[in-house]
């Protein structure tokens, strides 16, 4: 039954030998080669970690018929996952399960190794069975997208060069009608600068004709990464540009095109507080709901949509516009989709962001993309552990308004979570010296009723889909609580002392399980909470009167606050904290 037939090709499967239509087969020969390692030390790492399969993964090795004979055996968590090593030992370790699936094909065959009659009626697990097992739980939401779309894709990419020379009519009236408007425009992004706001400055600088920004100095380990490996060298700062902050040689100011972000208080400061702003930003690219602050003085070029990444609007922009995508700005597009979709595993996902990965890894001349998200985010993991948890904290955190309840989220996306874990009494202080430091105006005045209520920091893992809360008081404790019932609370590290009167130690981590998006899922949870009705030991700061709100509260957060304030320093870069002169001083508070 091997071989082709004009319909597609047979491939197979746990459910015998699949015809897969024409537009579904990856080359085989490269396939084969690149699946193999990556499958033996995907199935490698699985049991080392005691990891489960997930229920889709559970369906694509054994189907729905098959599912069930395993569940009937071998018992899944509450979830219907099961531990890989178990599966593996109800196929191979007697040959049982092998026996029963035997009309479907498990590798490894019904017959036990030595016809049955080998000690203990064992079946050898062979490094063919290993290699075959891993080969099906091998294939990642990218193979899926590739699998899928990579003819159509291929073909797309191939008249690339026929439409640049001859563009149809609509890609003409698109270059007519829309591109000036950006043409010699800044593209820059929002500051807690992230891969998709760097690379979708990049893409669409080079579109429309103008010049890509950051809105930060520094860059993180991912955004670095994946520059390195585009060939690409990182844009300038916006402030240092002549045009963007002060006039340049002509006395003039450049127009501005925003970039995944629409909300004032993620703007570059100098933009932000720029009295003409209003009039400078001519455009607006973005993959994020509006912000109410979000206003302009005449019409401005929009194009914001549902999607996973803002780099995946840029990389449609090309297309529809019939511009040839370099393979520079094609693998800076591609790094920074795979970043904001979590390699197309976030549930923010769509069907766009899987067929333009799937263009730009043949543009890019990319082969293995799982392989270049998990390289960006161990880089970015090794970078965010070197910065110490303050920058920890507020490196990607943002704060959100419900209901006069004020919360703030911070996210890390690691591919390892020990290494964080292992300061997670550093990180539950800054979270609490967070919420007050809001309140800090620039008048060097306090006002309590700018401080967040609650201060959050998720531990995502990248590489397994779980997320870990970190939860700094009584207050947190009490919405996460209501935010996701039901959910697993522990130590966040072993000997931790309780953060505070309101909380014991054994209730400073939440396992949240397999959320894992800020905006789809982390957001949405707090905010059905608190416009439920929530309510607890404290009352919103927001309703602070006037004559309070200026008064500091006489606890233990402030107290040791003021006794760090008299060592520490602002380098313009990280504050320095001495964590053992903090915890003193919460202890003699």
């Amino acid at each position: 039954m091997q071989g082709r037939s004009s319909a597609g090709a047979w491939r197979p499967t746990l459910l015998g030998w699949r015809l897969w239509p024409q537009t579904q087969v990856l080359s085989p020969a490269r396939a084969a080669m690149a699946a193999v390692p990556r499958a033996k030390a995907r199935l490698s790492e699985a049991l080392a970690q005691g990891q489960a399969l997930k229920v889709d993964q559970l369906k694509r090795l054994f189907g729905e018929d098959g599912i069930e004979i395993l569940y009937e055996h071998v018992k899944p968590n509450e979830a219907g996952e099961i531990p890989a090593d178990q599966l593996l030992e109800w196929l191979y370790g007697d040959g049982q399960g092998a026996r029963m699936l035997s009309h479907l094909e498990v590798p490894g065959g019904a017959t036990p190794r030595g016809g049955g009659d080998s000690p203990g009626g064992k079946s050898a697990r062979t490094e063919k069975d290993i290699e075959k097992f891993g080969m099906l739980m091998e294939m990642s939401k990218t193979d899926e997208a590739l699998a899928e779309y990579r003819a159509m894709a291929k073909d797309l990419a191939e008249e690339f060069q026929d439409k640049v020379a001859n563009p149809t009519a609509e890609a003409f009236i698109e270059q007519l009608c829309v591109e000036k408007i950006l043409q010699g425009a800044l593209f820059v992004g929002h500051v807690k600068t992230d891969l998709d706001s760097i690379a979708g400055a990049i893409g669409g600088a080079c579109l429309w004709q103008g010049t890509a920004t950051r809105a930060e100095m520094d860059l993180n380990g991912e955004i670095m990464y994946a520059l390195k490996w585009a060939g690409l060298e990182p844009p300038p700062f916006f402030d240092d540009h002549p045009g963007a902050a002060k006039p340049d040689a002509a006395g003039k100011l450049l127009p501005v095109c925003l970039v995944d972000h629409n909300e004032d208080k993620q703007m570059v400061p100098s933009l932000r507080d720029a009295p003409d702003r209003k009039k400078r930003i001519i455009g607006l690219i973005d993959h994020h709901a509006l912000a109410e602050s979000m206003a302009s003085e005449k019409p401005l070029f929009m194009d914001v949509r549902p999607w996973g990444s803002m780099s995946s609007i840029v990389t449609h922009a090309f297309i529809r516009g019939n511009r040839m995508i370099p393979k520079a700005i094609a693998r800076i597009l591609l790094a920074a989709i795979l970043s904001d979709t979590l390699n197309l595993q976030s549930v923010t996902t769509t069907n766009a962001d899987r067929f333009l990965v799937t263009v730009l890894c043949i543009l890019g001349e990319c082969d293995d993309p799982d392989e270049l998200a998990r390289k960006m985010f161990r880089a970015k993991t090794e970078w965010i552990v070197g910065l110490g948890a303050y920058e920890m904290t507020r490196g990607d955190q943002k704060d959100f308004t419900a209901n006069g309840w004020k919360v703030g989220i911070a996210v890390l996306e690691v591919t390892d979570t020990e290494p964080v874990l292992k300061v997670a009494d550093e990180l539950l202080m800054e979270l609490r010296i967070l919420k007050v430091e809001k309140g800090q105006l620039k008048n060097g005045q306090h006002d309590r009723r700018k401080e967040l209520d609650f201060a959050y920091l998720f531990v995502v893992d990248v590489t397994q889909q779980l997320s870990y809360l970190l939860v700094a008081g009584g207050r947190e404790l009490a919405l996460a609580k209501s935010a996701f019932p039901e959910k697993p609370l522990r130590e966040a590290k072993p000997g931790l002392k309780a953060p505070g009167n309101t909380i014991r130690a054994e209730e400073t981590l939440m396992e949240v399980g397999g959320l894992v998006s800020r905006k789809a899922q982390f957001v949405p949870a707090f905010f059905a909470a608190l416009n439920g009705g929530f309510s607890c030991h404290k009352e919103p700061n927001s309703t602070i009167s006037e004559e309070l709100a200026g008064i500091k509260e006489e606890d233990e957060v402030h107290a040791a606050i003021d006794a760090l304030q008299k060592e520490s320093f602002h380098d313009s870069v990280q504050v320095v904290r001495d964590y053992t002169r903090f915890r003193e001083a919460l202890d003699a508070s």
